[in-house]
């Protein structure tokens, strides 16, 4: 059974170009002009992906992101003529799986979409064996990779993001090893383009006045000058 996906956009020419590009490839498109007409088609229909403008007439594309991503993990990508850093990251930390402008190459925007796919099982979630496998100890702390939380040494949940939380999880799931920028940002997007520093260094910014005790003399993820961060606590 074909994907179905769903294409977001308020360019009626977009969005007949990108389900042209899809649709050749056997997948089966929808169409939304709006946030509204994108939450009564996901009320009516079930999606594989979402790929979603952030200009849109009706609200802001960041919040309609942070609102699906409330709703459901399902697959979405940021597709939009938005290049600003600020705006890659706000749709990183909102939930967003990729992040693309509407300048990429069709044979990448394709194979994006194969891969994000690929990785999420068609928007299935395969069942955990044991609680014990998404839960991450390390100094008293607990990262609930299920219940999407991050527990203090004094038992408190702390807010983060869900790239905040990948992110560290990511890190965690790989103690004393040194972890370049890229890979680290192919965990978290797939996004590998020339911002990529400045992304990976502005979330580790976050989550180390989150975790450490002193965020300017980080003992837990410790920089590795030329290469990238290293996870230097026990993983229990």
């Amino acid at each position: 059974m074909a994907h179905h996906i769903l294409i977001v956009d308020d360019d009626e020419f977009v969005r007949a170009l990108i389900a042209t590009h899809l649709e050749n490839e056997g997948y089966e498109v929808s169409l939304a002009g709006s946030g509204e007409e994108m939450f009564d088609l996901m009320g009516a229909n079930e999606f594989d992906l979402v790929l979603l403008d952030l200009g849109l007439p009706d609200e802001d594309g960041l919040v309609l992101a942070r609102k699906l991503r409330a709703r459901s993990g399902i697959p979405l990508m940021i597709l939009t003529g938005r290049r600003e850093l600020d705006d890659r990251l706000a749709g990183l930390d909102v939930g967003a799986d990729d992040y693309l402008t509407k300048s990429v190459n069709p044979e990448e925007f394709l194979l994006r979409v194969r891969n994000l796919l690929n990785r999420s099982g068609g928007g299935t979630i395969a069942p955990v064996s044991s609680k014990d496998k998404s839960l991450i100890r390390f100094r008293g702390w607990t990262i609930d990779l299920d219940g999407h939380s991050l527990t203090s040494p004094d038992d408190e949940e702390v807010a983060v993001t869900p790239v905040e939380l990948k992110l560290l999880s990511v890190l965690a799931k790989a103690p004393g090893r040194a972890l370049s920028r890229d890979t680290l940002l192919d965990a978290i997007s797939g996004y590998d383009e020339a911002p990529s520093d400045r992304m990976i260094d502005a979330f580790i910014s976050r989550i180390r006045k989150k975790i450490e005790a002193n965020p300017k003399k980080p003992e837990i993820i410790v920089t590795i000058t030329g290469v990238g961060y290293r996870f230097d606590a026990k993983v229990e």
